[in-house]
C-alpha cells in the first residue's frame, strides 16, 4: 500500500508458505497407509455457513470450494461421511460428545488444540479491513482503527480477533449485507477475506486499506478420533495441495487460492 510500510500480518499459525513443498511429507505419510481402510460408520461431520467457501445451497446440499475438497478428500480415503449444517458453538459441543465426528471449519488456536484431532489447513484466508472505494482513509495499524465501526461475519475469526484486541465490531449473518452497510455509510470499514470481496460480483468492490491477519481454519475432530484415519486424510489434503487440485478446484470457482 502506498503511504505507509509494509501492514503487520498478524498470524495464530505460520503462514502455508509453497504448499506443494510438503509433498514429500505427504507421499511419505500416504505410503504407510497405503492400504484401503476398513468399512466403518460413516463420519459425522457438522459445518457451520462460511460464504463463499461454504455454505448450504438451495437443494439443502453443501456447496463451495470447502465442500468440494471435503468431498474430494474424503473419496480419496475411502471413507463416507454424512454433513449437516449447525452453529459453530453448538458444532463444538457435539463433537466433544461424539467419537466419529469432526467440525468444520475451525480456527486452530492454541488454547484449542489439545481438545481436538486436526486434520488442515481446509481453508487458508487472508483477512484485511476494507473501506469504500471512495473513502480516503488510510490505516498504519490496528491501533488507528480504535473508535471505527468495523462490520462482520458473526462466528468468523476476523470478527472474533478484532474484538479480543478491543475494537467494535459489528457482526451479522451475512456478507452481502454486510457490504450493503459499508456502501450506505453505516460503518466505516468491513473485516473479511478477498475471496469474499472478489465474489461480491456486480456491486462496487471496496477498497484494501490495511491486511490484518492471515487465518488457517482446519477440520476439529473428537480427540479419540481414529487416529489411523487422521493420519490417512491429513496426508491425502497434503497431496491435493502438492498435485495442483486445490489449486485447480479454486480457478473453476473463479476465485485466487489465498
Amino acid at each position: 500500500m502506498s503511504g505507509h510500510r509494509d501492514a503487520r500480518c498478524h498470524m495464530r499459525r505460520p503462514c502455508v508458505r509453497g504448499i506443494k513443498q510438503l509433498g514429500g511429507y505427504a507421499c511419505s505419510l500416504l505410503l504407510g497407509w497405503s492400504l484401503p481402510l476398513l468399512a466403518a460408520e460413516p463420519v459425522q461431520l457438522f459445518a457451520w455457513e462460511h460464504p463463499p467457501q461454504l455454505y448450504m445451497a438451495a437443494d439443502g446440499r453443501a456447496a463451495g470450494v470447502v465442500a468440494e475438497l471435503t468431498a474430494q478428500l474424503f473419496s480419496q480415503v475411502g471413507v463416507t461421511y454424512r454433513l449437516s449444517f449447525q452453529p459453530l458453538q453448538r458444532a463444538l459441543q457435539r463433537v466433544q460428545r461424539e467419537a466419529n465426528s469432526c467440525v468444520l471449519l475451525v480456527e486452530r488456536q492454541q488454547e484449542r488444540e489439545p481438545h481436538y484431532a486436526w486434520v488442515g489447513p481446509l481453508l487458508v484466508s487472508r483477512l484485511g479491513l476494507y473501506a469504500r472505494a471512495d473513502d480516503p482513509l488510510q490505516l498504519n495499524s490496528l491501533e488507528q482503527a480504535r473508535g471505527l465501526r468495523i462490520l462482520s461475519y458473526q462466528g468468523s475469526g476476523a470478527g472474533e480477533y478484532l474484538h479480543q484486541v478491543g475494537l467494535e465490531v459489528i457482526a451479522s449473518n451475512k456478507e452481502s449485507l454486510n457490504l450493503s452497510m459499508l456502501q450506505r455509510s453505516r460503518a466505516q470499514l468491513w473485516a473479511t477475506s478477498s475471496a469474499v470481496v472478489s465474489s461480491m460480483r456486480g456491486q462496487p468492490a471496496p477498497r484494501l486499506v490495511l491486511p490484518f491477519l492471515t487465518l488457517m481454519e482446519d477440520m476439529a475432530c473428537h480427540p479419540q478420533f481414529d487416529p489411523a484415519l487422521q493420519q490417512r486424510l491429513q496426508a491425502t489434503l497434503l497431496q491435493l495441495y502438492s498435485e495442483g487440485w486445490v489449486q485447480a478446484l479454486y480457478q473453476r470457482h473463479g476465485l485466487q487460492q489465498e
